[in-house]
């Protein structure tokens, strides 16, 4: 059998052939970066979003540190949660802050509200809000009243959630700035990499701006601020412009299949998939599958692997606070978030993206129910 991939972008022939011919042209004219295209894809993205601003980077993790810097954290604590990539973390850390990380409600895998509320001190900046696996956490009005009511920023880290949406909106509209990840594997991606910084302020859009080009002033012609190398090309903003034109159909095909997994699985006592709060769209960069305690995760990861021809991922582990620097930096161990680490350990992502066929869905659900059922 051939094996079943967890992640695959999308583009349709129709794109692909847009974005060749506009390549072509791109590499002719000799303009590679900081051109039209960019300008389109970002004004693009950010009516996409709802918002004034979107700024393109070269990465999901240039855009946290943009946004972080403008909030200027440096000696500060920033929440986080412990259920993330390291991105998350570790732009706290490049920004010159701490990130503090919480403990996570065990049927969403987002973070637990009175965590928020119990790690939050005199230090407190403010919160990296993960919409893990593309799901907009279901009581954001309650974490966002918070934060205004304590004075700390709200950044989404929406990295898995372009296109993901609840009754407050669309994400990358739902905080002070939002985070995008442009990654190969992403629900979009900028032709294998990029990011996208979004926001309704001035100030935080020309500070992404600056930093992107080692702290340029664009507007006076002069570094008034140390900064980076972070522009994304021409070419890359080619690839996704057709992307988010796309959003849609993207998201709606992988509900689908999220649908499908969900019918698969709604009787197997042995695993839990996350809930779809009603009237939400989840973008579903992965599909998470939270099996019962008496299955081992390793062990199921591998008999889909080499017994069904079914790859599998994580969401994620380990947790950010078990990984071995962040256990070496601040002391970190085992027990520290108990809810994270029983939940994670027993969670499996599952294969997720517009190129999957009903037969190879069924597969994978058959795989799943034969090992668990």
């Amino acid at each position: 059998m051939e094996m079943i991939q967890v992640a695959k972008p999308y583009f349709t022939d129709d794109d692909i052939d847009f974005i060749t011919e506009n390549t072509r042209d791109v590499l002719k004219s000799g303009m590679l970066m900081q051109g039209k295209w960019v300008r389109e894809f970002e004004e693009t993205f950010a009516a996409y979003c709802g918002v004034r601003y979107a700024r393109a980077v070269n990465s999901g993790t240039s855009a946290l540190i943009s946004a972080l810097n403008f909030f200027e954290i440096e000696g500060k604590e920033v929440l986080v949660p412990t259920n993330t990539f390291l991105a998350s973390a570790n732009a706290v850390i490049f920004a010159g802050g701490t990130p503090v990380f919480c403990d996570i409600v065990p049927e969403t895998l987002l973070i637990d509200f009175d965590e928020i509320v119990r790690r939050t001190n005199e230090k407190t900046a403010g919160l990296v809000l993960v919409h893990q696996a593309g799901l907009i956490p279901p009581d954001l009005a309650r974490i966002r009243d918070y934060c205004r009511d304590n004075n700390l920023f709200l950044l989404e880290d929406s990295a898995h959630a372009a296109g993901s949406s609840s009754a407050e909106g669309r994400a990358g509209g739902l905080g002070d700035a939002s985070a995008f990840s442009m990654l190969a594997t992403k629900i979009i991606t900028a032709g294998g990499e990029g990011g996208m910084v979004t926001t309704n302020s001035e100030a935080l859009a020309h500070r992404a701006t600056s930093l992107r080009f080692h702290g340029e002033d664009h507007k006076r012609g002069i570094q008034d601020r140390v900064g980076y190398s972070w522009r994304m090309t021409e070419i890359q903003a080619i690839a996704g412009l057709t992307q988010v034109r796309r959003l849609d159909e993207i998201v709606s095909l992988r509900m689908s299949v999220a649908a499908r997994y969900d019918e698969g699985f709604r009787d197997l006592e042995s695993a839990n998939a996350l809930p779809l709060p009603e009237g939400c769209r989840n973008a579903y960069y992965k599909y998470p599958l939270i099996l019962g305690d008496h299955l081992s995760r390793p062990n199921v990861k591998e008999r889909l692997e080499k017994e069904f021809a079914v790859k599998s991922g994580t969401s994620y582990w380990p947790t950010c606070h078990l990984q071995p620097a962040y256990r070496e930096k601040y002391g970190y161990a085992e027990g520290d978030f108990p809810k994270a680490e029983h939940t994670l350990n027993q969670t499996i992502a599952l294969p997720m993206h517009c190129h999957l066929t009903e037969e190879e869905v069924d597969r994978v659900i058959a795989a799943v129910r034969a090992i668990a059922g």
